[in-house]
């Protein structure tokens, strides 16, 4: 009698059960995000090998939906499950920013919708049931991602302005455009990935947060004199903000065959700005803010191409400011504008004493269920290592390193 009331009692917890949702961040990179499904009307510990067989027996599986589909098509996102203490643990990595936002934005319409419902086993050996239909009904729009989980995600990638410039962009350059007279391949990128410093008993709190930056053009022409490689490992955000930072660089610059090359320190502000456009026209697009970057640095050269008398190596200068924006258009089209000027202080390289200018427009169509778009783009000027004037022509593909990356590192 007293084995039926107690089986009456949990059911009738169950029944009344309301159930709480909890979103974390767990930061080792490459992030995740876990919801924590507490309250579940049980009064003891889940079996977590017991119900975890269970689980993956039964071919169980938890999915996001909202407004009846589901939300996630990217094939790099994994959603694992696991059941701890009292709580349903629900796990998701390779999330892009794009489909982060689109979570956050949809969050009213979203839910957790398991394939079925879930029988716990319980220490002691008692089952219970999270019914499929009861889950679905609480989890409507209390899947939460709030400023600070976005800020954390975002930071293990090395901050916003990191997302806004990871990218990497396998193109061609056809015979008609070519300077070799005949197809070039190309591979354009730019890559930021934050580490720290610390080793040993230190605490975490005592790591130096330090960030590696690495861009460049590199082609099947290596003479071309549009390519060009910045290899910063030491980069120190002095402000520790995310929208506007004060960056100190060290590290090489260089063609890419670096017979121009040069040892820089940099120094500058880099900004996030208000958008300037909006080409979305209704669709749900992220808008990435636009990047300023306004700075200055000191190189020493220790190679380059210059004849008699202004052949020697320079130790000089340089200020510049830098613009990447990042336009969605309409459902599918991105437009990718990136422009570059610059001033030398070395009459050497620089005789008439004139700023530089380079810039480049690439017109992006996305292509469904990958992380990848065709990219159309031109560039013209000059690029500040070898301050040759060029231009060029390529149809490639474009995609982030945050999705190319961050996928192969998931467990």
């Amino acid at each position: 009698m007293k084995k039926l009331i107690v089986l009456l009692l949990l059911v009738c917890a169950q029944a009344q059960a309301q159930y709480t949702f909890k979103t974390v961040v767990d930061t080792p990179n490459p992030p995740k995000i876990n919801i924590l499904i507490g309250d579940l009307g049980i009064n003891s510990n889940i079996n977590q090998l017991a119900t975890l067989l269970a689980f993956d027996k039964s071919e169980n599986s938890f999915a996001f939906y909202a407004n009846g589909k589901e939300l996630f098509q990217n094939p790099d996102i994994s959603v694992k499950t696991r059941f701890q203490n009292q709580n349903i643990q629900v796990e998701i990595s390779g999330l892009s920013k794009y489909e982060l936002v689109l979570l956050q934005n949809t969050k009213s319409n979203v839910y957790l919708s398991p394939k079925s419902d879930i029988t716990l086993t319980l220490n002691g050996g008692t089952t219970a049931t999270i019914e499929k239909a009861d889950l679905e009904t609480q989890s409507l729009g209390k899947i939460s991602i709030d400023k600070s989980i976005m800020d954390m995600y975002f930071s293990a990638f090395g901050g916003d302005y990191a997302y806004a410039n990871n990218s990497f962009n396998w193109s061609f350059t056809p015979k008609s455009e070519s300077d070799i007279d005949k197809m070039e391949l190309n591979a354009d990128f730019s890559f930021h990935q934050s580490y720290s410093l610390g080793s040993g008993k230190a605490k975490k709190s005592d790591a130096k947060p330090i960030v590696f930056y690495a861009k460049g053009r590199i082609s099947t022409n290596a003479k071309d004199s549009l390519n060009y490689l910045y290899v910063y490992p030491v980069n120190f955000n002095i402000s520790g903000e995310s929208d506007a930072q004060i960056m100190a660089r060290l590290g090489v610059e260089g063609n890419q065959t670096f017979t121009s090359g040069r040892v820089a320190f940099n120094f500058s502000y880099e900004k996030l700005i208000s958008n300037l456009v909006n080409l979305t026209y209704g669709s749900n697009r992220l808008r990435l803010k636009p990047v300023l970057n306004v700075g200055g640095k000191i190189y020493n050269e220790f190679e380059n191409m210059r004849m008699g008398a202004e052949s020697e190596n320079e130790f000089s200068g340089q200020v510049y400011a830098n613009l990447y924006y990042n336009i969605p258009v309409f459902d599918n089209y991105s437009l990718i504008l990136e422009s570059n000027a610059y001033y030398d202080f070395s009459e050497s390289i620089n005789p008439d004493q004139k700023i530089k200018l380079n810039y480049s427009i690439a017109l992006g169509v996305e292509l469904p269920k990958t992380p990848f778009k065709t990219l159309f783009k031109y560039k013209d000027g000059q690029v500040d290592v070898n301050n040759l004037d060029d231009s060029n022509l390529t149809i490639g593909l474009l995609t982030d390193f945050e999705s190319l990356i961050g996928a192969t590192k998931k467990k």
